[in-house]
């Protein structure tokens, strides 16, 4: 497989370094039962690049992988295997609520459904005819993962296929970042003020709950940081997210749930 590593090492950041930026953003979105509901809902809203950055990260990885289809498939066992957790959590342990959606929270199934859209897009198929009815089911895949089941797919499945489209074009990808985006507060913001009390804490509280995938945003500054390299212990730290997101998630709900 090609690898396409653009020419950023005056760049600061590298892939570990990103993950564990995101690792630890994610967590300060979930620790939601521990702390104030405002102080939540600025989290929540600073952490929407959590998502579409572990997206930009698959996206890269289908470049540089040598088996997309072993790629994919980790991707799903592990979306398989944090449904399942969840599953047991909630049948043996969890009160209601402290319950996890089982699709719901569970960044996996929705990356894995972003990584098959790539790859039937990208499906460097010889015969036109082939290369064009794959791509047609990727759009399907992509409008049906879309729906309102799987976590944050709304902004991250287009986010994905838009990194995969612009990949070695950074302009041209933070110009249709910036579209999304748009797209995301025509469609968002009006829930927003639907409401009779618009106090400035309420539109806030409104933005942060029904309209925050806006801010995914923020990541175009974060990836101007990024040199997309690996790091010194990026083999040790590999799977490091793959562990680090379902245990973190369910630490955190066991301690909700019996503080």
């Amino acid at each position: 497989m090609q690898q396409f590593t653009p020419d950023n090492s005056s760049k600061a950041m590298n892939r570990e370094t990103f993950k564990i930026i995101l690792m630890g953003l994610m967590v300060l979105d979930h620790i939601t039962f521990f702390i104030s509901p405002y102080l939540a809902d600025f989290f929540h809203i600073i952490t929407r690049v959590v998502a579409v950055g572990f997206a930009y990260l698959v996206v890269e990885g289908m470049f540089y992988t040598h088996s997309r289809r072993n790629y994919v498939g980790r991707l799903i066992g592990w979306g398989i295997f944090m449904a399942l957790g969840n599953y047991l959590m909630n049948l043996f342990v969890l009160r209601k609520q402290y319950l996890m959606s089982i699709t719901g929270d569970n960044i996996f199934l929705t990356l894995a459904i972003g990584a098959l859209v790539i790859w039937l897009w990208d499906n460097r198929q010889e015969d036109g005819k082939k290369r064009r009815n794959l791509r047609i089911l990727s759009i399907i895949v992509l409008i049906l993962g879309c729906l309102p089941i799987f976590e944050g797919s709304f902004v991250i499945l287009p986010f994905m296929l838009i990194t995969q489209l612009t990949y070695k074009n950074v302009k041209k990808r933070d110009l249709w970042y910036i579209f999304l985006a748009i797209l995301m507060a025509v469609v968002e913001l009006p829930t927003v003020f639907q409401s009779s009390d618009l106090s400035p804490l309420m539109i806030f509280d409104g933005i942060a709950m029904n309209a925050s995938n806006i801010f995914f945003i923020l990541i175009i500054p974060i990836l101007h940081f990024y040199n997309g390299r690996i790091g010194k212990y990026g083999a040790q730290l590999k799977y490091l997210f793959y562990i680090f997101y379902p245990l973190h998630l369910w630490l955190i709900h066991l301690i909700a749930n019996f503080q």
